[in-house]
């Protein structure tokens, strides 16, 4: 004991000769940086946020039991919520320690108030097929953060012709880093026009963050002003990182997309049970590759159909992927924007993608569509894949492994991450609603009982609630004997 406090004492006085030390070698007063690291306090924590810092005086500043010397290293919530602040102030007249919280906004908040604008552009005449060149600049708060010649161009299938409200790509000639994501070049601006909550996309996303897929696409909200005039609230995700080829020819990334069969496409493609697969690597492929990919892939299903799980499929990866598109009743998930690809030998899915005909927005499936019960994609010949695996038995416990985990351990953060978005989003739903003036207007697929919501609430509310109740219901699901 007595040992004990001699160390304890030994230790104070090392603490603070050292805090003396770092005392009489500052070279600022607390008055002098006190009113930085208030206001810093005061404001919400975005990605372009830094620490007061000023040199020749130390300041230490701890983040929920982090220790924290940039904010690039801060491991961003989950959704945006309080955080636990320490200070240590070693001024040079005195120590000093603020004990207190920060906002911390979440990497995709739309608190974040980033703009694009794209000027000297002829918007009325963008096409799909080709690019247009134009200025393109991020803002924040009235801050230009930067500018850089780029390119856009239109996206999307029936969605380019179905709404005003376009989506679009924009490209740059070089990486670019903003707004806390990866260095990149291509970006996507989805325009969320037949998705009034302005979430499905983002929090599917989200969600296959959380569950750790293995290729997932960061999400940001920017609201868009072309030359000079509002356009309206969309989405920025990173385009799709597709499986680069080497000298495996079966190293491949495809996409499993229906659309070639009635739409005019340029995709290389390959059948396998019948349905297209667009290939999305970045090479011209020769024939014998093609046919090595169709023959390697058919026999891959009809492994599973002999109730054989070939050695190249990643179980967990298929469970995970197959949970989220039926935990959202996603209906593309029947033949269109699936991606599957094989690197390492390892056979995945990922990533995932167009959800917003989900969680009960599609008027042509039926109305147990908007029954947050029953299986969807599960036993639907439509997805051969997991219409066949389903019925293995060691499938079925991995299925039901994850989808308890996501219920157990996922389930309450991703409830309370939609509620926390759906909060922050009411003042930029409600200047996009103001531009496009089609709130309360049909828009294919549109059910009219979401037409006919009275308040963008109710869209938060109808998300929020469908996945808790079909989440309970799936919880017991796996529980039935036999599964199904």
């Amino acid at each position: 004991m007595k040992q004990f406090l001699i160390s304890s004492i030994l230790i104070l006085i090392s603490v603070f000769l050292v805090s003396c030390q770092q005392n009489l070698t500052a070279k600022h007063t607390l008055e002098q940086v006190l009113p930085d690291i208030e206001y810093f306090i005061e404001q919400d924590v975005t990605h372009e946020s830094t620490l007061p810092l000023f040199e020749g005086t130390i300041i230490s500043y701890e983040i929920n039991d982090q220790m924290i010397d940039d904010l690039k290293n801060l491991d961003r919530p989950i959704y945006d919520q309080y955080m636990d602040l320490e200070v240590i102030i070693y001024a040079s007249d005195e120590t000093y320690k603020i004990i207190d919280q920060i906002y911390v906004l979440s990497a995709y908040s739309p608190k974040h108030n980033y703009e694009i604008h794209l000027n000297g552009v002829d918007f009325e005449n963008i096409q799909k097929e080709s690019f247009s060149q134009t200025v393109i600049s991020l803002y924040q708060n009235d801050t230009e953060l930067f500018e850089s010649l780029g390119n856009i161009r239109g996206r999307g299938n029936s969605n380019w012709f179905a709404y005003d409200k376009k989506s679009y790509r924009i490209s740059f000639d070089h990486n670019i880093e903003m707004m806390g994501l990866r260095p990149h070049h291509d970006y996507l601006l989805i325009g969320m026009a037949a998705d009034k909550s302005l979430m499905r996309d983002v929090i599917a996303h989200q969600l296959s963050q959380m569950l750790s897929l293995e290729i997932t696409q960061a999400t940001r909200y920017i609201s868009l002003y072309v030359n000079g005039d509002y356009h309206g609230l969309y989405a920025l995700i990173e385009d799709r990182k597709y499986i680069k080829s080497n000298e495996d020819p079966l190293t491949f990334a495809l996409e499993l997309d229906h659309r070639i069969d009635w739409e005019p496409s340029n995709d290389v493609f390959i059948r396998v049970d019948g349905a297209p697969y667009a290939i999305k690597r970045s090479v011209n492929l020769e024939a014998d590759t093609l046919m090595t990919i169709e023959t390697y892939l058919e026999n891959v299903l009809n492994d599973l159909r002999n109730g054989i799980i070939h050695p190249d499929i990643d179980l967990t990866n298929w469970a995970k992927y197959m949970m989220i598109q039926e935990i959202f009743k996603n209906v593309d998930a029947w033949g269109l924007s699936v991606f599957m690809y094989r690197e390492n030998n390892t056979l995945k899915f990922g990533p995932v993608w167009d959800f917003d005909f989900a969680l009960g927005n599609a008027d042509y499936v039926g109305d147990d569509y908007y029954n947050p019960e029953g299986f969807f994609l599960a036993f639907d010949s439509r997805m051969s894949w997991f219409f066949t695996i389903i019925e293995l038995d060691v499938f079925q416990d991995m299925f039901r492994n994850e989808m308890l985990h996501y219920y157990n351990e996922i389930l309450p953060m991703f409830l309370t991450l939609i509620e926390v978005l759906g909060v922050s989003l009411i003042p930029y739903a409600e200047e996009n609603f103001e531009r496009w003036n089609n709130f309360n207007t049909y828009l294919w697929p549109n059910p009219m009982f979401m037409v006919e919501f009275e308040s963008y609430v109710d869209h938060i509310l109808w998300n929020k609630t469908f996945i808790y109740e079909r989440s309970i219901w799936y919880r017991d699901a796996m529980f039935r004997q036999p599964f199904i």
